[in-house]
């Protein structure tokens, strides 16, 4: 008689466990997401460092964007990280601190979605309007690949309007950004 009873339970259990397993995986995969989003905020600055996780963590392919001033883009990853190992030499002093909190992950099998909010402060840009701590809700997609996952587009929206001082200063320095940075935003 117990055997009747034990039966039914334990095949449910045995059921249940990929279930479980699935979850845990999710929330691995979870952790995993914030990880990379951290990592990329505690190297806000271009040098071979913030290359070498823009390597990592870049889809090898095209990486599409919308930028915090509106503008839209895409570029293949192997431009980014180029960008990324060396400061810009047309403001070449600058240096950003980065932290990010809120995070709100989405894991849809081998494609996910990352919310969260960053502040970003920059300092030592020739231009002081752009000398200013801002603070933006972004949303950055990933796709899983062998196990690794990819970022392949980002956008970032300021939670308050920006002063007019600044989006002039952004857009001026936009300006001199190398053509084929200009030609891939608009």
């Amino acid at each position: 008689m117990k055997l009747r009873i034990l039966l039914p339970i334990l095949a449910l259990a045995w059921l249940m466990l990929p279930a479980q397993a699935a979850a845990q995986d999710k929330d691995t995969d979870k952790q995993k997401l914030i990880d990379i989003e951290k990592a990329f905020a505690a190297q806000p600055n271009a040098g071979p460092e913030a290359a070498a996780l823009a390597k990592k963590h870049l889809y090898n392919g095209t990486v599409n964007q919308v930028t915090p001033m509106g503008r839209i883009g895409a570029m293949p990853r192997a431009r980014i990280v180029e960008m990324s190992s060396k400061p810009d030499p047309n403001d070449p002093n600058v240096k950003s601190s980065q932290s990010v909190s809120d995070f709100h992950v989405d894991v849809y099998g081998d494609t996910a979605l990352v919310a969260y909010k960053e502040t970003n402060t920059d300092t030592g840009h020739k231009d002081p309007a752009l000398n200013v701590t801002d603070h933006w809700g972004c949303l950055d997609t990933f796709v899983k690949r062998k196990g690794g996952w990819y970022i392949v587009g980002n956008a970032c929206s300021p939670d308050q309007p920006l002063p007019q001082s600044e989006w002039n200063a952004a857009k001026k320095a936009m300006a001199n950004a190398p053509k084929d940075v200009q030609e891939a935003y608009h």
